[in-house]
């Protein structure tokens, strides 16, 4: 498990109130429980705030799992750094 994969299951698991060792990589936003577009925003923000790097807003909104978001945040990391 890499570190972004465990740090974006942290907050995954913040803004839904579940625990991060019960979101796997293949779990969808739209089937966990307590999933919002607030929700959604609310990752996003904090995201790009603990990872320092900005990501596309369509992108962001296309992305269905956690696993891709993980790819995501470390290609924008790539990017940025």
């Amino acid at each position: 498990m890499s570190e972004v994969f465990v740090e974006v299951a942290d907050l995954v698991g913040q803004v839904t109130d579940l625990p991060a060792e019960d979101i796997s990589a293949d779990a969808r936003f739209d089937a966990l429980a307590n999933w919002t577009s607030y929700d959604a925003l609310r990752l996003l923000t904090g995201i790009e705030q603990k990872f320092a790097v900005r990501l596309d807003l369509q992108e962001y909104f296309a992305i269905k799992d956690v696993g891709s978001l993980v790819a995501a945040v470390s290609s924008a990391q790539e990017k940025s750094g």
